[in-house]
């Protein structure tokens, strides 16, 4: 007598099942990398005025006179957008730099590590990641200046994966430099 397909244990039913053996180190990491980004994330937007350096304000204010200050004149800045004779350019919180933190905080955060280690990777994380933001932001607004027609392809591929790159490289020298470096 031949089985059917419903009755071999169950096997129609574990068709869509898939099992995942987690290492319990990384399901920890897993875990708490999540619960961090979800908390620092609920606390940047609750709090935003009240982080100096990675507010819409301050870094389009921190922009223009930068501009101000090298000599190129820029028309006015109004709130978070900054009009230029040609360009303009609008900062919103995904311009500020705060996602990029704290993604690289909550893996200094979820990682298994000493206290010490992470003040460490932290105090090089934000300095870090707002230059590089800062960068991003001036060679953007040249962009905008001077080849209006690259920006959006600049801005949306090339600096997005920049960026993206920077937090996992800077997050992978940190364990190596930082948190093993007493095991070499």
């Amino acid at each position: 007598m031949e089985e059917s397909p419903t009755n071999l244990k169950g096997s129609r039913n574990n068709i869509f099942r898939i099992k995942i053996k987690l290492n319990p180190e990384v399901a920890k990491f897993i875990f708490l990398f999540i619960i961090s980004l979800s908390m620092l994330y609920f606390l940047s937007i609750r709090f935003e005025s009240f982080i100096p350096l990675f507010n819409m304000r301050s870094t389009a204010q921190i922009l223009y006179l930068f501009f101000k200050t090298i000599g190129i004149e820029t028309t006015t800045i109004s709130g978070y957008q900054i009009v230029f004779s040609n360009f303009a350019i609008e900062v919103v919180r995904q311009c500020t730099g705060i996602f990029e933190i704290i993604a690289v905080l909550s893996c200094i955060a979820a990682f298994p590590s000493p206290i010490k280690k992470k003040i460490i990777g932290i105090s090089l994380a934000v300095p870090t990641i707002y230059f590089f933001n800062m960068g991003r932001l001036i060679f953007l607004s040249i962009v905008g200046m001077y080849y209006p027609f690259m920006f959006e392809a600049i801005h949306d591929y090339l600096l997005q994966l920049t960026f993206v790159f920077l937090v996992v490289f800077f997050w992978i020298f940190w364990i190596n430099k930082v948190v093993k470096s007493e095991k070499r």
